[in-house]
């Protein structure tokens, strides 16, 4: 994999990952792409809006929903990210699962 670091790239997954280290690996790349961001936003204050507010020995306590990501680092997804000296060593460890081109 010959990345240049500060440049974009297109990174689709094109095989099912086998462990969930992996899983959480290109949900983590992914979510660095800028679309994915916007969702994650949305998905924010959706999630700040449900808050329910319960009153337990006199103190409020929160209740929150649980997270959505708006990834889920399976086939066929698809982001593209800037390249990072981070982001290229997390694409190294998943090198089997993507496939990265230039953007």
């Amino acid at each position: 994999m010959d990345i240049q670091i500060g440049t974009n790239v297109q990174v689709k997954v094109v095989k099912q990952p086998t462990n969930e280290a992996a899983v959480k690996t290109l949900r983590r790349v992914l979510a660095k792409d800028a679309v994915i961001k916007e969702e994650k936003k949305r998905l924010d204050k959706v999630a700040d809006a449900n808050l329910k507010f319960k009153s337990r020995g006199g103190r409020l306590w929160i209740q929150r929903m649980v997270k959505i990501h708006p990834v889920k680092g399976v086939l066929g997804e698809q982001g593209v990210v800037f390249a990072s000296a981070d982001v290229i060593a997390d694409l190294k460890s998943v090198a089997r699962f993507v496939e990265v081109s230039p953007a």
